[in-house]
């Protein structure tokens, strides 16, 4: 058999897909829907629509095998913000296939296995390579066409669903992959189908902000299931209760993970955690030593848990650390510190805790061992900050005054500045904002300030990055910015497919508006433009130049915005009423999901501000939290500073003690300045190298 290449009409309207899954759940469900599911190696959904339906238009008609996707349609919108009944937006594949049918694009060909393992053979191969936008086009086009029917009770037509479901919700689409997913949780007992749709939805729950929707998916999985499948539900449910703050009962949860769960070591680990928050200390210890001990570690938690689970073996590790070192145990703790392998990326906290315990246990020797080697590790840890100041404390237990001096100065030194960059930002609104973008853009934001202020500003940078709220926010704004940018490529493959479908025969080059780009496109361009005037503004206020003319450039790019804002909105105003008018058919279909597309980029936009103002809190909270922290170990520093001079002026006093009672400081035995510490009347012979027995006095007599 041979197969003809896809039109770029079919093509077009598989981008459509992505429009109607990934672009309702990021744009309409709020920002949870935006951290459903990581969307990693996959590009931008929509994305292989829009290149595709740049190619030249075939010759012959499009193959009755060519994929084709659904786009949105009101009743799927309508269930969008239903979270307890998923929609999978079959309807609307269906009036795809109906109006593709009514214009002979469709296929009534019966299917046969081959072709069917063949097709999914394709999907698989499109997955592993990153295409994910095409492989769900694809799949949706199998799986909701009449000729599939007969396939979905068989393996093919399950395992079918199945790459549909788990795609659809990689690439952040929770709601229908949900409704994929759930399809195949009806077996009893479960086959592998079920049992891998039951690990995907558990991924995802894990992910989301909202597990509890999941669960309310897997109470289809029946009781007789396999442990390693009960399991993962049951870990799923003690993450919801554990993040609502019902103590209790996600210990109840965590219990009934069994060792061939891959969630053992995570679910024991939390399980001490609620334990060591409570106030149960050792119930807490119990519960990480049956993942740090090696002997009370289950074999099959190793063999189910994978490399996660050596990775929680060093958190255990470090949990059993604090809690002894909590109860003063300073051996214990240090024992437990020293489990942590050398490998792992944990060392250097494992080592910096140590050396705090040691210094608690006055064992200032050890803690200086252990604060030089967590030095050869960098200082690329969250105690960055903290361990200046805390090695030059171990040099003050040690006597060691100059050193100590030399260290807390260079802390100082290096700190001070920082910590006035980041009031200074934190108190600047513009400033903060474009810190923020420099972050998230990954540039380098030593531009942003003056020549005296770029190491302090990248040190900000790097401590920004790794607030973890900080981070939070600016995932969900670049999965939704992720989402925005398929949403584009659809915009512009249905103004594509739109102009084809209504002159289908005639021959002419595509239009203008997709060739300079969808209105979103060209508005994201300006907005950049207007990014990079604004840095060149505040350049000009930082090196206190043309003063005069900064207000009226001010002026003038305010205005800009506002211009551009408004223009924005008219041009995206402009497709969907364009295509207002009732069209019927394919048409009125493509017309439909085109002004679902602008409604839906609206809704995004609007939730894009929200998260662009949910970040900048999080970036100040973050900076104000980084300035109490550093204002306090600047004071620290000046007060170890004071006692370098207090205990040198005491070390003094103990010399000059010393030598009145005839004793000579330690630096000066066989020392060439050995006589600056003798009277008039005192003589000092240096060791020459050789015992004489001659000249040994007091030992007469001694066999």
């Amino acid at each position: 058999m041979r197969f003809v290449r896809p039109s770029p009409l079919h093509v077009a309207l598989v981008a459509t897909l992505a429009l109607a899954f990934t672009g309702v759940d990021a744009a309409a469900q709020g920002p949870s829907a935006a951290t459903a599911a990581p969307a990693s190696g996959a590009g931008a959904p929509g994305a292989s629509g829009a290149s595709a339906a740049s190619a030249p238009a075939a010759s012959t008609p499009a193959s009755s095998e060519s994929p084709a996707a659904p786009a949105s349609s009101a009743a799927a919108t309508e269930k969008a913000g239903d979270r307890g009944k998923p929609d999978s937006g079959s309807s609307a594949a269906q009036a795809y296939a109906a109006a593709l049918a009514a214009q002979k694009l469709g296929s009534t060909e019966a299917l046969s296995r081959d072709r069917v393992q063949e097709a999914l053979a394709d999907a698989e191969l499109e997955i592993a390579s990153g295409r994910r936008d095409e492989a769900i086009g694809d799949l949706v086009y199998w799986v909701e066409s009449p000729r599939f029917a007969p396939f979905l009770p068989m393996d093919e037509g399950r395992n079918a669903v199945f790459l549909l479901g788990d795609a659809l919700g990689r690439a952040g689409a929770s709601e229908p992959a949900r409704a994929y997913l759930g399809r195949l949780l009806d077996r009893s007992p479960p086959d592998v189908w079920a049992r891998r749709a039951v690990r995907s939805l558990v991924d995802f729950g894990l992910a989301s902000d909202h597990p509890e929707t999941f669960l309310d998916d897997l109470k289809k999985v029946p009781a007789g299931a396999p442990e390693e499948v009960t399991s993962d539900i049951a870990f799923l449910a003690g993450r919801a209760k554990h993040r609502a703050g019902k103590g209790s009962e996600a210990l109840a949860e965590f219990a009934k993970v069994t060792p061939r769960s891959r969630f053992w070591a995570q679910a024991t680990y939390l399980s001490g955690l609620v334990h060591v928050k409570e106030g149960r200390l050792r119930q807490g210890e119990q519960q990480f030593c049956k993942i740090a001990d090696v002997k009370q570690t289950p074999r099959e938690a190793l063999a189910f848990g994978g490399s996660d689970f050596f990775e929680v073996r060093d958190l255990a590790r470090l949990g059993l650390g604090r809690v002894a070192h909590e109860q003063y145990r300073f051996d214990d703790s240090r024992y437990y510190y020293y489990l942590v392998p050398g490998d792992s990326e944990k060392l250097p906290e494992a080592l910096y805790e140590s050396a705090n315990s040691r210094y608690e246990a006055k064992d200032y020797r050890g803690a200086r061992d252990l604060i030089d080697e967590f030095r050869t590790h960098g200082d690329a840890s969250q105690y960055e900050d903290e361990s200046w100041v805390f090695d030059a404390y171990v040099d003050l237990a040690l006597c060691r005054f100059p050193e100590a001096d030399l260290k807390l100065q260079e802390f100082i030194k290096r700190w001070e500045p920082v910590r006035d960059a980041t009031r200074r930002t934190a108190n600047d609104d513009r400033a903060l904002s474009d810190l923020v973008e420099a972050v998230r853009t990954g540039s380098d934001p030593a531009s942003l300030g003056t020549k005296t202020e770029m190491e302090p500003l990248r040190v900000v940078a790097a401590s920004l990055r790794k607030d973890p709220d900080f981070g939070q926010t600016t995932k969900r704004l670049a999965e939704l910015d992720h989402q925005m940018s398929g949403l584009r490529q659809s915009m512009g493959s249905l103004d594509d497919a739109s102009s084809r479908i209504s002159s289908n025969k005639e021959v002419r080059p595509r239009p203008e508006l997709v060739l300079g780009g969808t209105p979103e496109e060209r508005a994201e361009k300006l907005d950049a433009q207007i990014a990079e005037l604004r840095k060149l503004v505040r350049k000009l206020e930082s090196s206190g130049e043309h003063a005069a003319e900064l207000q009226g450039i001010e002026a003038q790019l305010a205005d800009l915005e506002s211009r551009a804002r408004e223009a924005a909105r008219q041009e995206r105003a402009a497709p969907a009423a364009a295509t207002a008018a009732g069209s019927t058919g394919l048409v009125g279909l493509v017309s439909q999901d085109r002004q679902r597309a602008t409604s839906l980029y609206g809704d995004a936009e609007l939730l894009r501000l929200e998260l662009s103002t949910e970040q900048l809190a999080a970036a100040k909270d973050a900076l104000a939290r980084l300035d109490k922290r550093l204002s306090r170990l600047l004071r620290r520093a000046r007060l170890g500073r004071i006692e370098t001079v207090l205990g040198k002026k005491r070390a003094l006093e103990v010399e000059i003690e010393a030598l009145s009672e005839g004793y000579l400081p330690q630096g000066a035995v066989d020392s060439l300045e050995a006589a600056r510490y003798l009277r008039d009347d005192e003589e000092y012979w240096p060791f020459d190298g050789e015992d004489w027995a001659d000249e040994y006095v007091g030992g007469e007599g001694l066999q």
